[in-house]
């Protein structure tokens, strides 16, 4: 069951999630991006898949991003006055995530351009419209990986991503296998 006691529910927030938990996690799949240090750790959305909590990474803009095709795999990050681009959020490479390996984002101490374009990304992904169609990405794309299907478009997206069902399973034993240590 969901404890909502770390999580806030409601706005979509930032999070940051464990090296510890990214290391176990990247020994079954090749698709999961580690943190870069504490500088720069990777950072990302919670969202709520088959009661799952799933964590989607963030990623800085890069040029690449700008010739991308709109579809399932990524949400584009856009500041609304000047039109440039803020990053993206990777669905793709969402991981399901135990409550205790990833904690809420703390800008407090960093510098004021990093601070302002944390805040610019979780005003324009609080946007309503943009909420939801973040929502319906991840909730699509965890669909088409996870039920199987031998389209072309279903394969596209399952060698695009992560292994969702496989990580649940890691995830789960992970947690299991810490709260048993931590009751011994």
């Amino acid at each position: 069951m969901i404890n909502n006691k770390k999580i806030k529910l409601g706005k979509l927030n930032f999070y940051i999630v464990s090296d510890k938990y990214i290391n176990y996690l990247s020994q079954f799949d090749y698709h999961i991006a580690y943190n870069k240090n504490e500088k720069r750790p990777y950072i990302g959305v919670v969202i709520i898949l088959e009661e799952h909590y799933y964590f989607a990474p963030l990623f800085s803009p890069k040029l690449k991003h700008k010739t991308y095709k709109d579809n399932l795999t990524y949400f584009k990050i856009i500041n609304t006055k000047t039109k440039n681009e803020l990053g993206i959020i990777r669905f793709s490479d969402m991981i399901p995530v135990p409550q205790d390996s990833i904690e809420l984002l703390n800008i407090k101490d960093k510098s004021y351009g990093y601070r302002r374009l944390i805040s610019e990304q979780y005003s324009y992904i609080n946007i309503p419209k943009n909420r939801k169609k973040i929502l319906e990405k991840a909730e699509k794309i965890y669909s088409i990986v996870t039920k199987p299907s031998k389209s072309k478009m279903a394969k596209f997206y399952q060698d695009l991503s992560c292994n969702y069902k496989l990580l649940e399973e890691k995830s789960k034993l992970y947690y299991l296998h810490k709260n048993k240590q931590n009751h011994n």
